[in-house]
């Protein structure tokens, strides 16, 4: 069925990986907990072939134990009717188990048809819990299905499977579900369009074409290449035609590209705009920022932060830079004194530079600790003084303080609804940070408040009305990591630390966080219990409303490197 000697290179590959991550030196003991882990991982996998008729019957049934038993779901009695397309089903457990060998296997086989009306196209069962009491195994999983056909339906639930190990083999005993809802909807409600709309040449382009890593190889170090494309892309109305153009943002040794719409609807390569720069540029601000009618440019790069001035036509010009800023990641831009200009905060997630080291951009940080870590870069308030003319702000505003949190993206808005706009920071390796204005120029630091101060790898932000109280509440973007919640629920991970510390690497692992706002600069984590946690691993969210019912919904980006095993870190 599998792979003994793989089983457990992945098993060990991942203990070392998160054990790194959370400074274990103890990851030995985890060890057959992640054989397990690796071994179920790998059934779920092969018996999803089930499903497309690509394996044998008796290749499925020898990894069944005597006796085995399935207990899956019957069509729930809720179903939500939501505005648009889609429309949601919460499925309750079946009221009898379906048991014997090829009993369990007809029912497994049969089950999506029991809800869809279509072909599977993508299934995966993540093993996020494992226990072992002698031969008896017990783990948990997330279950994801998508079926197509005349409609699109996706499956989503929670199951807990009780294995039994045989001569060092894992058997299936059997399976039931805890809960699991449908999602159905009568056609996609995006549709890939890229290569319609890119200039002509981008097919053949290899800048497109080829991966982050083929290019590493290639440019110079002291071009800085970032390791891992952490590099943007804007969207704004450069050239004052009405039409939004995009800005392509890359890693150092490659020229960024300015793309402009043209009036069919393509993108066409702008001749010279003055910023095909071969800086690495994280990201891109597009925004008036001299008052002046049009949009001008603040870019980050390893060169600084570099401020370029629009000429009215989509034609830049740099009017200056701060090179002791090289490390800038995410931007925000808003009038936090109400002066009338734009100002900015640069969140910089390393702290230095070293180009005959380890640390150059893009190489992994060395956070400490792991779950408060404060050894990034300093973030900076640059106050926008008129002209295009900013100055360091941040000792002034009261930002200086806690502020070197390996800060990846930041957000202004106004969350205590008093007319100014309020600063909340996403951090990796810990804590994130908010900043209540006080209207006079300055900041009062809550990042102590309850769901602000229990932090993750926090890397995306966005804010919405979810609720429809008036008060916009908050998505954070974090790592949901399957063998994280493995590893962190064992006895033996960090036995020497509290139960607090204990509790908090393992948060580091848990997800995605929304947070009500209640009001006062309080809010309340209802992660739990509103379904966002698993979002995969994510770096960026959006609140948008996608059916037209006026209600935010959220669009999620995640992912991470993928080999050619995509069950691949």
């Amino acid at each position: 069925m599998f792979d003994l000697q793989t089983v457990q290179i992945t098993a060990l590959s991942w203990l070392s990986f998160f054990s790194l991550l959370t400074e274990s030196a103890r990851a030995d003991l985890g060890l057959k907990e992640e054989e397990i882990a690796a071994q179920a991982s790998a059934f779920w996998k092969e018996w999803t072939h089930a499903w497309d008729d690509s394996i044998e019957d008796y290749e499925l049934v020898n990894s069944l134990a005597e006796g085995a038993s399935l207990h899956l779901d019957n069509p729930g009695s809720i179903s939500v009717n939501l505005r648009g397309p889609f429309q949601l089903n919460r499925r309750k457990q079946a009221q009898e188990p379906i048991q014997g060998r090829n009993a369990v296997l007809k029912e497994f086989r049969n089950w999506p048809s029991k809800w869809s009306r279509g072909d599977v196209k993508q299934s995966k069962f993540k093993v996020v819990g494992v226990e072992i009491s002698g031969n008896q195994v017990i783990t948990n999983e997330l279950v994801a299905v998508t079926v197509a056909g005349a409609k699109i339906w996706e499956y989503n639930g929670r199951w807990t499977t009780h294995w039994i190990i045989e001569k060092e083999k894992l058997l299936f005993q059997y399976s039931e579900i805890l809960e699991g809802e449908v999602g159905q909807t009568d056609h996609l409600i995006f549709k890939e369009k890229t290569t319609g709309i890119l200039p002509a040449n981008s097919t053949t382009d290899l800048e497109l074409i080829e991966e982050n890593f083929y290019w590493r190889e290639r440019i110079p170090a002291s071009f800085e290449p970032d390791q891992f494309g952490e590099t943007g892309i804007s969207i704004a109305d450069v050239n004052g035609d009405g039409l939004e153009d995009v800005y392509l943002c890359q890693i150092g040794g490659l020229r960024n590209k300015l793309w402009l719409r043209t009036k069919e609807g393509r993108l066409i390569t702008s001749p010279s705009s003055g910023l095909e720069i071969r800086d690495n540029t994280a990201a891109a601000l597009f925004l008036d920022f001299d008052s002046d009618g049009d949009r001008d440019a603040i870019l980050a790069t390893t060169a600084g932060i570099v401020v370029f001035a629009n000429d009215g036509e989509g034609v830049f010009r740099e009017h200056v830079r701060f090179p002791d800023l090289p490390y800038g990641f995410g931007m925000g831009a808003c009038d936090y004194d109400q002066d009338g200009d734009l100002d900015v905060f640069v969140c910089q997630y390393y702290s230095k530079r070293n180009l005959e080291g380890e640390t150059l951009r893009g190489s992994f940080p060395v956070p400490f600790p792991i779950q408060n870590a404060t050894n990034g870069g300093p973030n900076v308030l640059l106050r926008n003084d008129g002209g295009l003319q900013f100055v360091d702000a941040s000792q002034e505003a009261g930002l200086a303080n806690d502020n070197s949190r390996y800060s990846f993206a930041c957000l202004w808005e106004d969350f205590d609804n008093d007319g100014d706009q309020d600063l909340i920071v996403a951090n990796d390796f810990g804590p994130n940070n908010f900043y209540s204005n006080n209207g006079k120029g300055g900041f009062v630091d809550h990042s102590d408040a309850p769901g602000i101060k229990d932090g993750g790898f926090g890397m995306g932000l966005t804010a919405a009305d979810f609720d429809l109280d008036g008060l916009y509440d908050l998505h954070i973007s974090n790592m949901y990591s399957g063998a994280g919640n493995r590893i962190a629920r064992q006895q033996w991970f960090h036995v020497d630390k509290d139960e607090k510390t204990r509790m908090t690497l393992l948060g580091l692992a848990r997800g995605n966080t929304l947070l009500k706002n209640l009001g006062g600069g309080i809010f309340s984590d209802i992660s739990g219990h509103s379904g966002i946690s698993m979002g995969r691993w994510s770096w960026a969210s959006l609140a948008v409303d996608l059916n037209n019912d006026t209600r935010e919904d959220l669009l999620v980006a995640n992912g991470f490197v993928t080999g050619k095993d995509p069950d691949d870190l």
